[in-house]
């Protein structure tokens, strides 16, 4: 995140001194430090009153210096629409708050309630938003190479690099535009993640295009013997959030979707969990064929059909 400026600090203390008093901006602040001791930051002795304006100065500095800057802004996003302890607040400067978190490289999600990288500018892991070890529910979408050892054996060691990149490129692509994120990449396939907006659509019409440009790059461009071949699959559940790709590994839902694509998915296909069929509109869930999986449970396919001449 870009340095925050003192015009957009000083605008955040004044808001705060001028909405609320000492005692309310505590017990905001707390919501962030749960210890939070403005004495003991201030140096103001116990018995005497700390001014409205020196408080909030205060805080909104620890705030920053602490990084938690935009998680304080939701707070006052909060308060003003939803309350603090009975009573709405009207926050002033709100809208040159905001304007100025969108000039650090942030945009707010209205659906998750959060602030978010702005792609324009940055494009990390966990959007600039996810914080490490805290719930949130994901939409994955899983990629396999089918019969990867017979395509190293069979093709040299540069055409196998150049059609793996290749692949790489088409599904980075593919979810970047949709605001995803990829997680994992191996040589034979990779994890990629969607959390905002409708997280179960985005991450079905990237499915798809994958598989589309896939069967292009097979016709056109593809430089091994045979036409290269993939499985995805797509499943969305809990996840605790870690940048570590071990424990990644070990989260039940990144579990469940290799086995759906492992065990439930055919080649050049996709399938889908009934959890995000469930979330899907009309468009998204053309030509998707309900099936039952080895586990007895229900799942929807998707297969690149052309219609013949």
């Amino acid at each position: 995140m870009k340095r925050i400026g003192s015009a957009l600090i000083n605008t955040s203390s004044k808001a705060l001194a001028q909405s609320m008093t000492t005692k309310t901006m505590v017990v905001l602040a707390k919501k962030v430090f749960p210890n939070y001791d403005l004495y003991a930051r201030t140096g103001f002795p116990s018995s005497m009153p700390i001014p409205n304006k020196e408080a909030a100065r205060q805080i909104v500095h620890d705030m920053v210096k602490a990084d938690r800057f935009l998680d304080f802004v939701l707070l006052l996003v909060e308060i003003g629409d939803k309350g603090l302890m009975g009573r709405r607040y009207t926050v002033p400067y709100m809208r040159d708050i905001i304007s100025g978190v969108f000039e650090l490289g942030y945009l707010y999600d209205t659906t998750n309630q959060l602030f978010v990288e702005n792609p324009q500018y940055s494009i990390t892991r966990n959007w600039g938003a996810l914080k490490t070890a805290k719930e949130y529910t994901l939409t994955f979408l899983r990629i396999d190479i089918v019969g990867n050892s017979v395509i190293v054996r069979e093709n040299q060691e540069e055409q196998v690099g150049a059609a793996y990149e290749a692949l790489r490129e088409i599904c980075q692509n593919a979810v970047l535009k949709r605001n995803g994120r990829i997680w994992s990449w191996e040589g034979d396939g990779g994890l990629a993640t969607f959390f905002f907006n409708n997280k179960n659509q985005s991450a079905v019409m990237a499915g798809r295009e994958i598989l589309h440009e896939l069967f292009f790059y097979n016709k056109i461009s593809c430089p091994l013997k045979s036409p290269l071949n993939i499985r995805v699959a797509i499943h969305s559940g809990p996840f605790d959030y870690t940048p570590d790709e071990e424990e990644l590994k070990s989260c039940e839902t990144i579990k469940r979707i290799m086995d759906i694509e492992s065990r439930m998915t055919l080649p050049d296909s996709m399938t889908i969990s009934s959890v995000v069929k469930l979330m899907l509109d009309a468009i998204s869930s053309t030509d998707l064929e309900p099936f039952t999986g080895k586990d007895q449970l229900e799942y929807y396919r998707y297969t690149l059909k052309l219609e013949k001449p």
